[in-house]
């Protein structure tokens, strides 16, 4: 085994890793190095590897397909040992060499095949039934490559770091890359999310696929989509069916989700599930993850977040009536006595909730007393 030219050595989790010395360690920002590795992604592929132990993949054929230095694809094949082949492909000759040193390095060279090939023109010719996309920026040109890589059934699991555009900071961006308009508002990382899947199922219907959200959700920078795809045409009407666009008063803090357009509406959007909470059940943040107890807080969140498609500030209410923010845990246990009300991961000072807004506002001043 060689180790590759100006690279050191890491554990994330429990696998070894090899990568450049010189790597980026939050984001967004510039890329680092020629050969990419961000240190603040252990989260994603802590999530990643708890995800895949949730699957029966015995048998079958997994691709991360932008693996850079490896360390997704090694994480899971090292991590999870569920009898499946793992193909890690980067069309870069320099981050093919960090790939095989950490197949080495961790001894999976009967589990894991290095590739150097373009993705688009690897998965003209080879199918998955699990594909990994992680770019850099946007996945939108890499979508349909993806999705005809898929095998029947098979899952794509999809990371978009242009998080600006969908969220609504740069809106002509967002319609161009993912013909959808986009809202800033104190929710606008679900709309982008919701944008997002959104996206990915126009594009599955055009090859009369479906999509399944299995966990979807926002962290730090980026946006992470694991979905199962359905094929039939059947399953793709069945996708277009749960898109619609959403609606927003900034003056009266109204929302609402429509499937009908209107003017000021915004989306397209997925406007049904996006968390599986079946599969979050049998997820678990064992002591192998390297970040352990963000992950166990994450998964509690997604394990009682509602299916609802917004979801509301308590400072922004607060601020509209001239009240100082309640207590969030208080708040969620006394709305549940009139309705239902969860936290949710997008804001650790958000809440979802079904209780009509005037029935809110007129609840609200007895939570913060």
């Amino acid at each position: 085994m060689i180790q590759p030219v100006n690279s050191i050595e890491i554990q994330e989790g429990a696998t070894r890793l090899f990568v450049p010395k010189a790597h980026s360690v939050k984001g967004p920002g510039k890329r680092v190095g020629r050969v990419f590795f961000n240190s603040q992604m252990a989260f994603n592929r802590d999530i990643t590897v708890a995800f895949f132990r949730t699957l029966d993949f015995k048998g079958r054929k997994a691709l991360d397909a932008m693996a850079a230095t490896g360390a997704r694809g090694i994480r899971i094949a090292n991590e999870v040992r569920g009898g499946f082949e793992l193909t890690l492909n980067d069309r870069d000759a320099e981050a093919l060499e960090h790939i095989q040193a950490n197949i080495e390095l961790n001894g999976l060279q009967s589990i894991c095949t290095a590739n150097h090939e373009d993705l688009r023109c690897h998965l003209a010719k080879k199918v998955y039934d699990y594909i990994d996309i992680d770019p850099f920026g946007t996945p939108a040109p890499f979508m349909q490559a993806s999705l005809q890589g898929l095998k029947r059934n098979g899952i794509l699991a999809i990371t978009a770091t242009d998080t600006a555009p969908l969220a609504g900071t740069h809106g002509r961006k967002c319609e161009r890359r993912y013909m959808a308009r986009p809202l800033r508002s104190p929710f606008c990382h679900e709309t982008g999310l919701r944008i997002l899947i959104g996206y990915i199922a126009r594009e599955a219907a055009q090859l009369d696929k479906g999509i399944e959200p299995l966990l979807c959700f926002y962290a730090d920078h980026y946006f992470r989509c694991y979905l199962r795809v359905k094929d039939s045409a059947a399953a793709a009407e069945e996708s277009l069916g749960k898109l619609g666009y959403l609606t927003y008063d900034p003056v009266t803090h109204e929302r609402g989700f429509t499937k009908e357009f209107q003017e000021r509406a915004y989306g397209p959007m997925w406007g049904a599930r996006t968390i599986d909470h079946e599969l979050t059940a049998r997820m678990c943040a064992d002591e192998t993850l390297a970040q352990r107890e963000r992950c166990a807080k994450y998964i509690e969140l997604w394990r009682n977040e509602l299916d609802i498609p917004h979801f509301y500030e308590s400072n922004e209410l607060s601020s509209m009536l001239k009240l100082s923010p309640p207590v969030l845990d208080r708040l969620i246990e006394r709305l549940n006595h009139s309705g239902r009300a969860s936290k949710t991961h997008f804001s650790p000072s958000g809440f979802k909730t079904d209780i009509p807004l005037d029935e809110l506002l007129r609840l609200y001043p007895d939570m913060t007393a």
